[in-house]
């Protein structure tokens, strides 16, 4: 059951990425049109706002639903992103992230 909410929320989530894109593309396809802007360049401009807002919200989606878990060694950069995981995947990993070989400085 809980696959089934995931995947629910996933698909709303979609949605609305996708309908928040097109409103802000129109919008500022609408303010580029009042100022006479060519129609080659105004398609151009309104699928650049759509693609980049799309890539955006995308991001975010992802980042709000994935745990990060991160070396313990002071200066290590390793870092192991986890989603759509179990708790024992999630502690399998913490403990991976934690006992790694290599560590990395910066």
């Amino acid at each position: 059951m809980a696959k089934n909410k995931n995947s629910a929320r996933s698909r709303m989530v979609d949605v609305v990425s996708v309908v928040t894109a097109l409103a802000l593309a129109a919008s500022t396809g609408m303010r580029l049109h009042s100022y006479a802007v060519p129609l080659g360049l105004l398609i151009t401009c309104v699928l650049a706002v759509a693609s980049s807002v799309l890539w955006l919200l995308s991001c975010v989606a992802k980042a709000a639903e994935s745990t990060v878990h991160r070396c313990t060694a002071e200066g290590c950069t390793f870092k192991v992103r986890v989603r759509h995981g179990s708790a024992a995947d999630s502690r399998r990993w913490q403990e991976i992230a934690a006992a790694h070989p290599t560590h990395h400085n910066v």
